[in-house]
């Protein structure tokens, strides 16, 4: 599956795209688990994006084990184990696929891998549940953000790189968003193609996306820059600051619904819509 069939109507799949550092009993981790089938979810966590994964695998173990679920989990060190058998089988298998945090260009390697299009098919079949934190959540996007920093907007603010494609293509995700002041790199990075809407989103807080919409989850703050009907001036040198006029911000916290395709927001709870 191409990934810009993620805006077609036929998109069925839900992806729980969460900004980190969620707190346990929340509502984040419950939604995904009933989404996923409750008790009878069958859960896989994938570790590839941290450096510690036999301790970020037993942290979740115990968390789900709470919610009355189990894990199993999956490594995918490089593109082999992406392309090959056991994890196929453990994706096939799967009501729930959890992302983990970490560093989001480990997630590279999975990028058009066997694994990549089998989540991209459950997640179009409806058969799935998708969720990622931190790292796990900026790597679902076509394109996402690989690190940068910087008070101002500038194309060295930011550095990007092929993402998972399992987002509707018009997103890019960033998190820990006001915690560390990432306004300027989720811009600088929407500056690059302004057909994009950059999500920004802080921790114990997500985005439930359904279709092309999606619901904000948790006690923060979902951050959406629309820059379409912007203007954009590059500067000449990547440390010079882009001219950038007419971006359309909307502060969204729990229970509003954002419409991807429209680009327009619904104020209040919405829990209804799904």
């Amino acid at each position: 599956m191409d990934a810009d069939e993620g805006d077609k109507p036929g998109y069925l799949g839900h992806l729980l795209i969460i900004g980190g550092a969620e707190c346990r009993g929340s509502g984040l981790l419950e939604r995904f688990v009933e989404l996923s089938g409750g008790e009878a979810a069958r859960i896989v966590l994938v570790t590839t994006a941290t450096g510690a994964p036999e301790e970020v695998h037993a942290d979740y173990e115990r968390v789900f084990r709470k919610l009355g679920v189990g894990t199993r989990e999956l490594r995918l060190r490089g593109r082999s184990d992406a392309d090959g058998e056991a994890a196929a089988k453990l994706l096939d298998d799967a009501t729930g696929v959890f992302f983990s945090g970490g560093d989001q260009s480990r997630l590279r390697a999975l990028v058009g891998t066997r694994a990549n299009e089998i989540l991209r098919g459950r997640l179009r079949a409806g058969g799935a549940v998708i969720a990622g934190t931190s790292a796990g959540a900026t790597a679902m996007g076509r394109t996402m953000i690989l690190g940068g920093e910087g008070p101002g907007v500038s194309a060295a603010t930011v550095r990007t790189g092929p993402g998972l494609g399992l987002l509707p293509k018009a997103l890019i995700i960033d998190t820990h968003f006001s915690e560390r002041a990432r306004l300027p790199r989720l811009l600088s990075a929407m500056a690059l193609d302004l057909e994009y809407l950059g999500v920004g989103i802080g921790e114990n807080t997500g985005i439930l996306v359904d279709g092309t919409r999606f619901e904000v989850l948790g006690t923060g703050v979902a951050t959406v820059a629309d820059g379409r009907n912007a203007t954009v001036i590059h500067a000449a040198g990547d440390e010079d600051p882009i001219t950038l006029s007419g971006v359309r911000l909307h502060l969204l916290p729990a229970g509003c619904v954002f419409d991807i395709a429209t680009r327009e927001a619904t104020i209040g709870p919405a829990h209804d819509r799904y």
